[in-house]
């Protein structure tokens, strides 16, 4: 058989692709020959670089209604003539609090940023997979452990996700559409040096607690999204694969 790891020609859309996890991917995307339409809300500096290339289209939108979901996709649809596969890297938290301090409106933001926009995103490009395609959505490899003490809302949203990739990949193998997620641990990126707050000494102490006594790699991230996304992967779906260095294990 030719390479199944070769993405030349593929429609990717990646939502959420001017965040730290996802700039390997990207780079390796950018560099390996699918027609890639990259999404940003408000930072589009990390992604300039790649869009005189005629393959590449940034598409700016802010992902807080089922309406702008469907938009993106759509968009997407229109420039590059159909689409392949579905990446979704989008995921937020409203604040870090205790979960007996959690309010509605933190309720409702978290899991509308990290459960409902990644469900509409899914479900408009299933829309328009008329000849198979791939969804990876973005879980977390806590969710299904209880999240943690002061992120409940957000993990309890990715555990919605991981819901999600279960109904709708047995509802769409028929149709040779494949859905999958990851579920990243602790990846170093801004996440947990900057939005979680943690200070150098907590995150030392957290490594500790991996088996593999280190953080991920958004590089590592990459790979595993790269595999699902290829022929390689033909015949997985409906899986939530952690990318965690043997946490929660």
């Amino acid at each position: 058989m030719d390479n199944p790891y070769d993405l030349r020609g593929k429609r990717i859309l990646v939502a959420g692709a001017s965040s730290d996890l996802a700039r390997d991917l990207v780079q390796a995307l950018a560099t390996s020959g699918p027609v890639l339409g990259l999404h940003y809300n408000s930072n589009d500096a990390p992604l300039k670089a790649l869009s005189g290339s005629p393959r590449v289209k940034l598409f700016q939108k802010d992902l807080s209604t089922a309406r702008a979901c469907g938009e993106l996709v759509d968009g997407f649809v229109a420039w590059a003539g159909g689409i392949d596969a579905l990446v979704q890297l989008t995921g937020n938290i409203h604040r870090t609090v205790p979960w007996a301090d959690l309010t509605e409106e933190d309720w409702q933001f978290d899991l509308g940023a990290n459960m409902v926009m990644p469900f509409y995103l899914a479900a408009r490009s299933i829309h328009h997979m008329k000849n198979g395609g791939r969804i990876v959505l973005t879980s977390t490899a806590s969710a299904s452990h209880g999240g943690g003490s002061t992120s409940l809302a957000y993990g309890v949203g990715k555990a919605g996700v991981e819901c999600i990739v279960k109904r709708l990949a047995r509802d769409c193998a028929g149709k040779n559409i494949l859905v999958n997620a990851i579920a990243p641990g602790f990846i170093l990126t801004k996440f947990h040096t900057g939005r979680m707050g943690r200070s150098r000494e907590e995150l030392a102490a957290r490594e500790k607690l991996i088996p593999m006594k280190r953080a991920g790699t958004p590089g590592e991230v990459a790979g595993t999204i790269l595999f699902l996304l290829s022929e390689g992967a033909g015949y997985i779906t409906g899986q939530v694969i952690p990318v965690s260095g043997g946490d929660f294990l």
